[in-house]
């Protein structure tokens, strides 16, 4: 009991706010959940560690799957949101914090039906329509997002009647 006492006032910061009643997942649910600033009006705020990844896939165009992946490392940030945010405005925050188009505006290739983004936290995928309570973040936690983007593969382009054989450049990828 003592151990959980400890283990809550480290991971949540307010004890204040949190009753510590012997029990097990729900009441562990219920304390993440109801946390508050002190007025108890106010969503709680939390900063939150985003490691943002670029996931570049070369996508043939004649076969429908992926040929290659290439996945860069870009800097990580750290933003402050509600407990009641979505995991769908976080990407779209992270989106916009890094330049990318919204997910509604990218095009799709024939036969590439995965999402496009993937929030990710403690090695699960994080549902769109969750909030961050819901999926267990607190203050300080870290969740490393996905953006997919598309390299065409086995392409042809034909301009004025010229034929002009093209293929994805290493530097392309």
């Amino acid at each position: 009991f003592f151990f959980l006492q400890a283990w809550l006032h480290h991971h949540l910061h307010d004890e204040r706010m949190l009753s510590f009643e012997p029990a097990g997942e729900e009441s562990m649910r219920s304390a993440r959940l109801s946390r508050r600033e002190s007025d108890g009006q106010h969503p709680f705020v939390m900063k939150v560690v985003v490691q943002p990844r670029l996931q570049k896939e070369k996508w043939s165009l004649y076969w429908k799957e992926t040929m290659a992946t290439k996945t860069e490392l870009l800097d990580t940030f750290e933003g402050e949101y509600s407990d009641g945010t979505t995991v769908s405005d976080l990407k779209a925050d992270v989106a916009k914090r890094m330049g990318w188009q919204p997910v509604d505006q990218l095009l799709r290739l024939e036969g590439f039906e995965e999402p496009w983004e993937l929030a990710i936290y403690l090695g699960s995928d994080m549902d769109d329509q969750s909030t961050l309570a819901e999926c267990g973040l607190s203050d300080g936690a870290t969740v490393t997002t996905v953006r997919k983007f598309l390299v065409a593969e086995g392409w042809k382009v034909m301009c004025n009647e010229d034929e002009d054989e093209s293929d994805t450049d290493e530097d392309d990828f």
